[in-house]
């Protein structure tokens, strides 16, 4: 027997929410198919469709579902009449009285998939067990929880999770500005290849197993997206006032975006236990939640790491921070953590072997000008950068001058500019600050030079490896040509782009140093703007880098957006034509079955008093009426459905 009638009346009681809430849960293959509920219900008895919506269902659900007649008008049978797993049957000449009904095709689903991970269906269906299993929570595992620390692990007290927050953040920040220059490259499958994973790790200093839950924890933010024409990761727009933002709500936006993510299982089973102990839940899983599948319960232990990364846990019990944010309480998360974390450093100590010891946090602004000069040793709490011929080169040669640079390490080191320090800046000073290219929008070219010495810009005017840049002179008096910031500097102009320009000086041996038009946050002093060229816009509205941080994700963001076209258009024939006349009723979805499945019915009408029976095959159900074959007495009838009292399978 069939359950399409029962689960099709089912859902032509639902309102409007509830039907998009079922067609947003369960996936339909043919949306352009459905026209009715007996379309949908269809479509939702598919054996694959039952099996994937099983799979998420926990033990009290499960038995609820075997046996509904024992919880009829329980929370666990209304959420599984809405998941569309079980039907409704009215009784006859008892008014609107109906109860839920099990469907048989979930049934035999339910039942095969439990034998198969070794649960007898008859057991979880007792009625002491489904009593039992619909009120109380999971039990607590000793081995469990003598392996999570549940003796207070994660208490604030203990400040282990703080160390493993703020390295988070350090190699988050890290990270971003690695993809800023130089952009992941992805898979044909749309992953970061492990190859690019390598030269992350290598380029930031971070171990690759955390390099791994870095790039999870920026993807759950929002702060990376995957740029398919180029195949390759690269800082999304966000990124750039997530560095911009302190290092406390930098955490707290990635700690919110990661319990954003957690599995509705994995929640479940943390709600069930004390609320705080996220190992002991993950372990609970394939118990609570028998029939997820293994890949389920992987990757569940994977985030429980993945939060301990984050220090949103400590032994696997979250911190009480990690659980005003589960419950929501943002500001009271932040005023907790803006106490507890250490404030920002003043600067740095630069050592005579060109080491450089942060012993903390630095402000925005600073940390980039840090990561700009240097390069990373150790990632953390308090980190060790070094400073190298080459860090400081590629500053050099992004615009910032070898004085701007002097005055940066005298500014933030602690122990002053060493020797060996002084001299690289002198040396490199007089190598690459000889020619200055810069962006310019006057008359005279779209690209201008600052040669230092003039004749060194003899030298470049008469090269023949240049003479394609067409270099010259500013026009005497030209006011558009701009006054040199370099005493007695020479100007010259080319009209190819600075691209052009700089590559053919490099080609022939002249090192010069490149400076795009600035932007509001290179103003700033930060040199975060380099998020433009991997492909996003500046995303600031021209707002320096210390302006307030971004919005911090919702956890309900992900479901808040409305239905895809197919499915809203769904929606909206199937909840007319519940409510078109004349198929409000069970007679007529009896009747559209018999139709679909072209299966004869006994149909029983009254008319003037008289009641007869016919064994008919439906044609169609139109205008009120029932067109159908009879074919014992080989002529076609078309009965009002007003008229008829019953139809019953023949």
């Amino acid at each position: 027997m069939s359950g399409i009638l029962a689960l099709a009346s089912a859902i032509a009681e639902m309102e409007r929410p509830s039907l998009e809430a079922l067609v947003r849960r369960r996936r339909v293959q043919s949306p352009a198919n459905v026209l009715d509920p007996i379309g949908l219900a269809t479509e939702l008895l598919r054996p694959e469709s039952i099996a994937r919506t099983l799979a998420d269902l926990d033990r009290p659900h499960l038995a609820a579902l075997l046996r509904p007649d024992l919880l009829a008008g329980s929370a666990e049978v209304d959420e599984l009449t809405g998941l569309g797993l079980l039907g409704v049957e009215r009784h006859e000449g008892q008014g609107d009285d109906k109860d839920p009904v099990t469907l048989p095709e979930v049934d035999a689903v339910l039942r095969d998939a439990l034998r198969e991970v070794g649960i007898d269906p008859e057991a979880l269906s007792d009625p002491a067990t489904v009593s039992e299993d619909s009120s109380v929570p999971d039990a607590a595992d000793p081995a469990t929880d003598a392996a999570t620390g549940s003796d207070d692990a994660a208490s604030d007290r203990d400040g282990s999770w703080y160390a493993e927050a703020l390295t988070a953040v350090a190699q988050a920040a890290e990270c971003l500005r690695a993809l800023q220059e130089r952009p992941g490259r992805l898979n044909r499958s749309g992953t970061v290849a492990v190859a690019a994973v390598r030269a992350l790790s290598e380029t930031t200093s971070v171990d690759v197993a955390d390099l791994t839950r870095t790039l999870t924890a920026l993807g759950r933010a929002g702060l990376t997206r995957t740029a398919i024409s180029e195949a390759a990761l690269i800082p999304a727009a966000g990124a750039r006032d997530w560095l911009g933002s302190s290092h406390t709500r930098r955490w707290l936006i990635l700690a919110e975006a990661a319990l954003a993510a957690m599995a509705p299982p994995l929640r479940a089973s943390l709600q069930h236990r004390d609320g705080a102990d996220l190992a002991g839940a993950a372990a609970a899983l394939p118990s609570r939640f028998p029939l997820l599948p293994e890949a389920e319960f992987a990757a569940a232990r994977s985030f429980v790491d993945d939060l301990e990364h984050l220090g949103l846990t400590a032994q696997g019990r979250l911190s009480d921070v990690g659980l005003m944010l589960l419950d929501g309480e943002f500001d009271a998360a932040l005023s907790a953590v803006e106490q507890l974390f250490p404030g920002v450093s003043p600067g740095v100590y630069v050592q005579p072997d060109l080491s450089v010891v942060v012993p903390g946090p630095l402000s925005p602004d600073d940390e980039a000008i840090i990561a700009s000069l240097t390069v990373p040793e150790h990632v953390g709490v308090a980190s060790t950068r070094r400073i190298t011929e080459a860090s400081v080169t590629s500053a050099l040669e992004r615009g910032r001058t070898a004085a701007e640079a002097r005055e940066d390490f005298e500014r933030l080191s602690s122990t002053g500019i060493p020797q060996p320090l002084d001299y690289l800046l002198t040396s490199l000073a007089e190598r690459l600050g000889s020619i200055l290219v810069e962006e310019n929008d006057g008359d005279e070219g779209r690209t201008r030079l600052v040669v230092a010495r003039p004749d060194l810009a003899e030298t470049l005017l008469v090269d023949r490896a240049l003479q394609h840049l067409q270099l010259h002179r500013p026009a005497p008096g030209d006011p558009t040509s701009g006054r040199s910031e370099v005493p007695g500097a020479t100007l010259l102009f080319s009209r190819l782009r600075i691209d052009h320009v700089l590559a053919a000086l490099g080609d022939a041996r002249y090192p010069a140093t490149g400076r795009r038009a600035a932007s509001p946050a290179a103003e700033a002093g930060s040199d975060v703007p380099s998020l433009e060229r991997a492909g996003e816009g500046s995303g600031s509205g021209g707002v320096p880098e210390t302006a307030s941080a971004p919005p911090v994700p919702s956890a309900a963001a992900r479901f808040e957006d409305g239905l895809p076209e197919p499915l809203a258009a769904l929606v909206d024939r199937v909840f007319a034509a519940a409510r078109s006349e004349p198929g409000t009723g069970d007679f007529t979805r009896r009747l559209e079955l018999a139709i679909r499945d072209r299966s004869p019915v006994r149909v029983t009408a009254e008319a003037r008093g008289q009641s007869h029976t016919f064994t008919l095959l439906p044609v169609s159900v139109t205008a009120g009426r029932l067109r159908a074959s009879d074919q014992a007495a080989g002529v076609e009838r078309t009965l009002p459905i007003s008229t008829i009292t019953a139809v019953d399978p023949a």
